[in-house]
């Protein structure tokens, strides 16, 4: 990690520690759960589930968080649509 550091300074960019985080892949007898990352002190947080490129990704490479996540959204715009159309609905009725 530490490298990593010198890397982002020595190339003049910069490391959003409140937006980072890490996730370890793999079996449960392979995972030490005590690993703990560090950055210039500051802890990295160990998360089951991230966002990366608009894709929510867990551990365990399931994707019931980002269907979940997709799912939301779109009952948003659904709702939007249908008030929408009743709107114009009743517009042209009159």
């Amino acid at each position: 990690m530490s490298q990593l550091s010198e890397w982002f300074t020595v190339n003049r960019l910069s490391l959003n520690l409140s937006k980072t985080c890490y996730s370890i892949f793999g079996g449960k007898s392979k995972i030490n759960t005590r690993l703990r990352l560090y950055v210039d002190g500051q802890e990295v947080q160990k998360t089951r589930c991230c966002k990366y490129l608009g894709i929510l990704i867990d551990c365990k490479l399931k994707w019931c968080n980002h269907i979940n996540y997709i799912y939301n959204k779109l009952i948003k715009f659904v709702s939007i649509f249908t008030k929408l159309e009743a709107n114009l609905v009743q517009m042209f009725l009159k």
